[in-house]
């Protein structure tokens, strides 16, 4: 609002139409007849929200941005590059020592800038924003190279044998999927004694028949004679 050529019974009136919250509880509580000039209230509004006012920080206020023991160099950028919005005419000398005593004294950019100073902020950030960039890559580079670490352990879990046996097929689905029981009840049941049926299909040479053992156990019982492999075999 701009007034002009106004008396100063008219500003103080217009005053209250500008202020907000605070600022306009603070007007409705000061005394009827307390304010002879608008002179006198604009002094005592100051005096009341000087406090309020935004603090600006100064040059020195930057050496107090130092980088984290696990803080990236981008957001160590970041958070120096915001403080430095909040000093009016802020040195670019200043700016540039500071950012450099800021850095972890362990990091290795500190060590490459420290060995080789940029000279100015501008090349000094440049080298910074290279780096930025070199680290986000390694830090994709090194997800992915876990991911694949992980995938090659699942793996190896997979195809290692059991304890006390050996790698079968099966043996790597056992975890995902459990094994069912061989449902003897669902066969269709004999109307003839087994001895009878393979005598019958003996000669039937469309079936496979199993190969004769080549080794036979001195543990086997010499009293079982098996009819259909016509010679002495551990069954009936």
């Amino acid at each position: 609002m701009l007034l002009l050529q106004v008396s100063d019974a008219v500003m103080c009136r217009a005053f209250p139409t500008t202020l907000r919250k605070a600022a306009h509880a603070w007007f409705k509580s000061l005394q009827p007849r307390s304010i002879y000039s608008f002179g006198q209230l604009s002094d005592l509004f100051q005096k009341n929200f000087v406090s309020s006012r935004s603090r600006r920080k100064n040059s020195a206020s930057l050496l107090n941005i130092v980088q984290e023991k696990n803080e990236s160099l981008a957001c160590f950028l970041g958070r120096f590059n915001a403080a430095t919005l909040e000093i009016d005419n802020l040195d670019e000398s200043v700016k540039y020592t500071a950012f450099l005593r800021g850095l972890r004294l362990t990091s290795k950019f500190a060590f490459s800038v420290n060995k080789s100073p940029p000279g100015n902020m501008k090349a000094l950030l440049e080298k910074a924003n290279k780096y930025i960039q070199a680290e986000e890559y390694l830090e994709t580079h090194r997800g992915r190279r876990g991911e694949w670490k992980e995938e090659q352990k699942k793996r190896s879990r997979e195809l290692t044998p059991p304890q006390g046996g050996k790698l079968t097929k099966r043996s790597k689905y056992d975890e995902r999927r459990p094994k069912e029981p061989f449902a003897w009840e669902n066969l269709t049941p004999l109307n003839a004694k087994p001895s009878q049926i393979l005598h019958e299909i003996k000669d039937n040479k469309a079936l496979q028949w199993q190969d004769r053992l080549k080794s036979r156990p001195n543990k086997w019982n010499k009293d079982l004679w098996c009819h259909f492999h016509n010679e002495s075999w551990p069954h009936n």
